[in-house]
């Protein structure tokens, strides 16, 4: 039998196959959200004086449920609704109507929470050719399908699509509300993200100050827009080597967030990983281990095991492991999360590349030197063709495969690569970055080993 095309019917019995899942699941909060959802959808038809229309109601109430959701955060549940409302939407409505374009923006948003990368961009591309069509460019609603996108293209590692979408956001957002407006302001912490992907450090610094400055003036210590900004402007510190700056500024909002969101938030787990992060580049491996194994164990359980945030968390774990000479786990740790990640974001991605770059200096110090030759290799190869010869992940990762040769007493090899990380990285990020810096010792000692050759071939001769 031929299955029935959507009606008030079906969207009520589906609610109720959701409703009853939930309770089945231990999700009375949810289910009772649901129940609540339909009872006030009722109540609104019986008040509505002119001849109402119980689906549209049913679909505003429903649609305002997965957006409460949204809120919280709450992915999987507002995934399955947000499929449900939608499949209604498009089939009782059609995709032009602003119902079904508001559920598209919806479900595209779960996706993304759930990770779920290509679906998002799909559905979030979709909908904002739809809305710049309709509604202009310059439509609030299209803003926000514009500026979903451009997350979405972030989480991908598309970081050029994004930094083009979320400055043209920005752009339009000043003519339109203003240069001083939340939105604005939020448009432009994005645009700063963008920027420092992209390893355009100054330009993110200076965007992401101005935030800070403008945000501790007007706003509480707790707000979570100015911890944001705040975080992105320790993000620039630390990519630029000011890691003290990073520091204080990462500690204040992990222990803000700690006490306002509470340890399972992802902005909590964000800000926690990138503290630790900065613990790594000062060499304290105890602290980043702390507070690593905390940020995994929370992912997991809030994000999920297939997460790009759980996964880059583990791949973290396992660099810090290395650090402290626990091979056998940095390897564990490092070959699950690049596995997964290439299931779930694709080899080309960027946070698999970089896990597949640490995991080959992992089996360089476990001694499986060709492993470890052939994943280096591949991996800066891929960096190259995706996000550039200059970028700071790519200069990391050559500097990554010269350490492998020099390891290897392939000193003439070693001694190319270390002479072009030092030129690009002196160009990049400046001459005193500490990365440029080791570089720079990378070559001294390159050089030292090959003059000592030279002058034991001319004793020998």
């Amino acid at each position: 039998m031929d299955e029935l095309p959507p009606s008030l019917e079906s969207l009520q019995r589906g609610v109720s196959e959701l409703t009853t899942s939930y309770h089945d699941r231990g999700w009375t909060t949810e289910a009772k959200d649901l129940e609540g959802a339909i009872e006030t959808a009722g109540k609104r038809v019986l008040a509505t004086d002119a001849d109402p229309d119980p689906t549209t109601i049913t679909l505003d109430e429903l649609s305002a449920c997965v957006k409460r959701w949204l809120q919280a955060k709450s992915w999987i549940v507002a995934e399955d609704l947000g499929i449900l409302v939608l499949n209604s939407c498009e089939s009782l409505k059609g995709e032009r109507d602003s119902m079904t374009m508001t559920a598209m923006n919806n479900l595209a948003a779960a996706y993304w929470g759930r990770g779920q990368l290509d679906q998002a961009a799909a559905l979030a591309a979709r909908v904002t050719r739809l809305r710049q069509k309709i509604l202009g460019e310059a439509h609030p609603q299209t803003l926000t399908s514009m500026t979903n996108l451009a997350s979405t293209y972030r989480s991908q590692g598309l970081w050029v699509d994004a930094q083009k979408l979320d400055a043209r956001i920005v752009e339009m957002k000043t003519k339109t509300i203003g240069p001083l407006h939340p939105s604005t302001l939020g448009s432009m912490s994005n645009l700063a993200i963008s920027y420092t992907n992209l390893g355009r450090y100054e330009e993110a610094e200076s965007i992401a100050r101005q935030l800070v400055d403008l945000g501790e003036k007007e706003l509480p210590k707790t707000d979570p827009s100015l911890l944001n900004w705040k975080l992105s402007l320790a993000s620039t510190y630390r990519d630029q080597g000011q890691l003290d700056l990073a520091e204080k500024l990462e500690e204040e909002v992990v222990a803000v967030s700690r006490d306002e969101f509470g340890t399972h938030n992802p902005f909590t787990l964000t800000s926690m990983a990138n503290l630790a992060s900065t613990y790594r580049e000062q060499g304290r491996w105890s602290d980043a281990e702390r507070l690593e194994k905390e940020v995994v164990a929370s992912s997991e359980k809030i994000l999920g095991e297939t997460h790009p945030q759980t996964l880059m968390s583990i791949s973290n774990l396992g660099s810090t492991y290395r650090s402290q000479g626990r091979l056998e786990e940095a390897k564990r740790h490092g070959e699950k999360a690049t596995a997964v990640m290439k299931e779930v974001l694709g080899e080309r991605h960027p946070y698999t590349l970089v896990a597949m770059a640490d995991l080959a200096v992992t089996y360089q110090m476990n001694r499986q030197s060709p492993d470890a030759e052939i994943l280096a290799a591949r991996s800066l190869r891929l960096m190259e063709e995706t996000i550039g010869k200059d970028h700071p992940h790519t200069l990391s990762a050559m500097a990554n495969l010269g350490f492998i040769y020099q390891s290897q007493s392939k000193w003439d090899v070693a001694g190319g690569i270390v002479e072009t990380v030092h030129a690009r990285r002196e160009k990049a990020i400046g001459k005193n970055h500490p990365d440029t810096l080791a570089a720079l010792e990378d070559l001294r000692r390159v050089a030292w080993v090959e003059a000592a050759d030279q002058n034991a071939q001319r004793t020998l001769n």
